[in-house]
């Protein structure tokens, strides 16, 4: 067998959530909600599907402030096409080929 190298690092994204104006520990609950044991379980195993191995994964979302409609406008067109394309990467993964000999 060849001699391997690993290659160790961060994968850095740069993500953005808005949330409805509340109090603070109430807006960041909201931001942080949709990152559950099941997502990160799904990403971790996409990524180690394709040779990347997840050894952490954890999220830190800030508050920046009031968020402009043009903003929101951006996030919610995202949302749409993220979920089409998330769709599609769903129905692909589902789709059972039976061969019959």
């Amino acid at each position: 067998m060849s001699s391997m190298n690993l290659f160790k690092g961060k994968l850095v994204i740069d993500i953005v959530a808005a949330v409805k104006t509340s109090d603070e520990k109430t807006m960041t609950d909201e931001a942080h909600e949709g990152f559950t044991p099941e997502l990160t379980n799904e990403i971790m195993a996409l990524l180690g599907a394709k040779g990347y191995i997840c050894q952490t994964f954890g999220v830190t979302l800030e508050n920046k402030g009031v968020a402009y409609d043009v903003e929101l406008e951006l996030i919610e067109k995202e949302k749409q096409e993220s979920t089409r394309r998330a769709e599609s990467v769903y129905n692909k993964a589902n789709r059972i080929t039976i061969k019959l000999d």
